[in-house]
């Protein structure tokens, strides 16, 4: 018996953009299997998402990507992570990487 696979397929495109958390953690895994370090602005965006299996994705990413995680902690409390995105916000901007949205 065979399977069609191709209706396991994601239904929204990967897009940081999107609205679908399923569509912005799908971009966060493309960027980290691609090693896509122009899409560290959009990961830093991330890392302010009311929805913890992004920032956790984004945090991930983030690390690999550049060897910090800059004390940032997906389950730290909105304030906590706030200091912490600011940290990356500078990081980025310091890099060149243009500036995070």
């Amino acid at each position: 018996m065979s399977i069609a696979l191709g209706s396991c397929r994601p239904t929204a495109e990967a897009s940081f953009d999107s609205a679908e958390p399923a569509a912005r953690n799908a971009a966060i895994v493309e960027a980290a299997a691609k090693q896509d370090r122009s899409a560290i602005p959009d990961l830093v965006r991330m890392l302010e998402s009311d929805d913890p299996a992004t920032r956790l994705l984004a945090i991930q990413t983030l690390t690999r990507l550049t060897g910090n995680d800059l004390g940032y902690d997906a389950r730290d409390s909105r304030v906590v992570r706030s200091e912490a995105v600011e940290r990356w916000r500078a990081w980025v901007e310091a890099e060149g990487l243009g500036k995070s949205r």
